[in-house]
């Protein structure tokens, strides 16, 4: 076999999953270095069962395609030090390779190089006698052998026999491997990953082929004493990151060892060892934006305890959050929609409101939508939803000041039981749209933190007032509704408005339909000394059909230093109502 496409490699990925799910328990029950907490196996697994539910029922038409689905896959699953290194190494793998059309020995060859370089530098202290001895093996025996041999199963097949020699060898390498008379766990992992790897060329070579299922002598460490020299183990994973490796390993390094970090785009994963958790999980804060967060405890797990922290909250919020699908999907966020009725009892999806009212404006219709107050039992259902996958629920609603729906999620409380009721947390928001967005975006981030309920709550309720609304809007006054109704029917032809105690104020007149300079110019007048003083911010942009000016506005918040654009979404249908077309609307806070 001379190349390979995108359909070997992603079949090679799929079998090596399913390999090691099988026979983690055999690399578990050898594990000793750097901890004996019998998980790397598990994580090494998880890794992969992340790579293979991110693409196994995807096709791709590319290696370019399949890298970007892998590398996604396994930054997001990776746990433990074995994942986080099997995770570097595929981020030097693939970008080297994601340009070809197909995989070459030769280029096979260059691509485990540079795997084993990504793979050690996402380490703090690499050793000697580890994992990377195996993967160091098998990358300079493939390089060496494509020099003169094109055939990729025969160079594996030599390449695999060094890569089991250096396992082998790591006893000798490293002492605790020795006194506990087994080889590397780490090491073994990538041995099977690589066995299997060769197995579906083999087959992809000759289909008539018929794999053999290996059976695994179960290696069973001798018993000794060892000490943890930290407690617990750290795993998070940053979106929108601000700093590259050596920078993150600058501020943690003095918090504990194990120190493995990981950066793939704007996304990085940090695992390290420490006996100062909370105060790791801080300065990880400071670093980005959370996506998860894991503390635990490696004494408890070593003696067989439940060792995870483990907060299970979940989320409820009515659709004037504007919150996008991306989000709602990732946090399985639980959203009570709003029920618009258009001309003649015709309801209309919140996606599609922009549009239509645009269409209502140039055909001359003055009808204004009726928009349904949503009534307690909605709430109530979204309760018992979310109390059969979490413990307790978190409710953030729009500003009680403009709607009922706070109203209605506390009577909605109110119709569950006395056991439910303990379990259901309410918020006013004071806030809507990109400004109610905002305020769950943070208490996701304490969720993805492990912080518990209580404490959630008692930041959040902080939190409310130090949220920013900006909407930038044109008068929409061809509706027929009381003209008293709304801050945006009293505005001038343009205006900026603000949120204040809840309501929308109108802040300042507009003299054309530059939005985004405007919004942009607001913010960075009332954010500098903050920023200046190294703080960031955190914005969302929601925009009445107006994606020009929210692109625009984006742009223009990013040439601020530190600032996170959490996402850019379509108004929620209440705010169109009111302000479409042409509003653009941003949520922000100082952080």
């Amino acid at each position: 076999m001379d190349y390979i496409s995108q359909n070997e490699l992603k079949k090679m990925l799929l079998f090596s999953s399913e390999r090691i799910e099988r026979d983690k328990e055999q690399i578990n029950k050898i594990n000793v270095f750097p901890v004996p907490d019998q998980d790397t196996g598990t994580n090494l697994s998880a890794t992969l069962k992340g790579i293979k539910d991110n693409i196994e029922n995807k096709e791709f038409e590319s290696i370019a395609e399949l890298s970007d689905s892998v590398l996604d896959g396994a930054l997001t699953a990776a746990q433990g030090n074995t994942g986080i290194i099997y995770t570097g190494f595929l981020a030097g793998f693939f970008p080297c390779i994601a340009e070809e059309k197909e995989l070459s020995a030769e280029k096979m060859g260059i691509a485990f190089e540079k795997g084993y370089e990504r793979a050690k530098d996402s380490i703090q202290d690499p050793k000697e006698g580890t994992m990377l001895d195996v993967i160091k093996a098998f990358a300079l025996a493939v390089k060496e052998c494509s020099k003169e041999e094109k055939d990729i199963v025969k160079n594996f097949y030599f390449a695999i026999e060094k890569a089991n020699e250096a396992l082998l060898d790591t006893p000798n390498k490293m002492e605790v491997l020795k006194k506990a008379g087994v080889v590397d766990a780490g090491g073994l992992g990538f041995l099977m990953i690589l066995e299997t790897y060769l197995d579906t060329l083999k087959e992809q070579e000759d289909p008539f082929v018929i794999k053999a299922e290996k059976e695994v002598e179960i290696m069973r460490p001798k018993r000794f004493i060892q000490i943890l020299s930290n407690r617990y183990e750290v795993v998070a994973l940053l979106d929108d990151g601000y700093y590259d490796q050596s920078q993150v390993r600058e501020k943690l390094n003095h918090l504990g060892n194990c120190l493995d970090v990981i950066k793939i785009g704007n996304r990085t994963k940090i695992h390290i060892h420490t006996d100062m958790p909370y105060e790791v999980r801080d300065i990880i804060k400071k670093m980005g934006n959370i996506e998860n967060l894991r503390i635990e405890d490696m004494t408890k797990e070593v003696t067989g305890q439940k060792s995870v922290e483990n907060v299970s909250i979940g989320v409820v919020t009515d659709e004037r959050a504007g919150l996008s699908s991306k989000i709602i999907n990732h946090y399985d966020i639980e959203i009570i929609p709003l029920r618009i009725i258009w001309e003649e009892g015709e309801e209309v999806a919140g996606e599609n409101i922009c549009q239509r009212i645009k269409d209502a404006k140039e055909k001359g219709i003055t009808s204004c939508p009726k928009i349904d107050p949503i009534s307690p039992e909605f709430f109530m259902e979204s309760y018992k939803t979310q109390l059969q996958k979490f413990d307790d629920v978190l409710c953030i609603t729009s500003s009680s000041e403009l709607s009922d729906n706070y109203n209605s999620a506390i009577k909605g409380k109110e119709l569950l039981s006395e056991e439910e009721k303990g379990h259901i947390y309410i918020i006013d928001s004071r806030n809507i749209s990109a400004g109610q967005s905002i305020l769950i975006l943070e208490a996701l981030e304490m969720i993805a933190e492990q912080r518990k309920i209580d404490e959630i709550i008692r930041k959040i309720d902080q939190v409310v007032e130090k949220v920013n609304l900006y909407c930038v809007v044109e008068k929409n006054d061809w509706w027929n509704k009381e003209k008293k109704s709304s801050w945006f029917n009293r505005s001038p032809r343009y205006s900026l408005g603000e949120m204040r105690k809840g309501k929308i104020i109108q802040a300042e007149n507009v003299r054309n339909n530059e939005f985004a300079e405007v919004a942009f110019k607001r913010i960075e007048k009332n954010s500098k000394k903050e920023v200046e003083s190294g703080k960031r911010i955190r914005a969302v942009i929601a925009h009445g059909d107006n994606l020009k000016e929210a692109e625009k506005l984006k742009k223009l918040l990013k040439g601020i230093k530190k600032t996170d654009i959490s996402f850019i979404n379509i108004t929620d249908p209440i705010t169109s109502i009111n302000a479409c077309p042409q509003s653009l609307l941003v949520g922000w806070i100082i952080k």
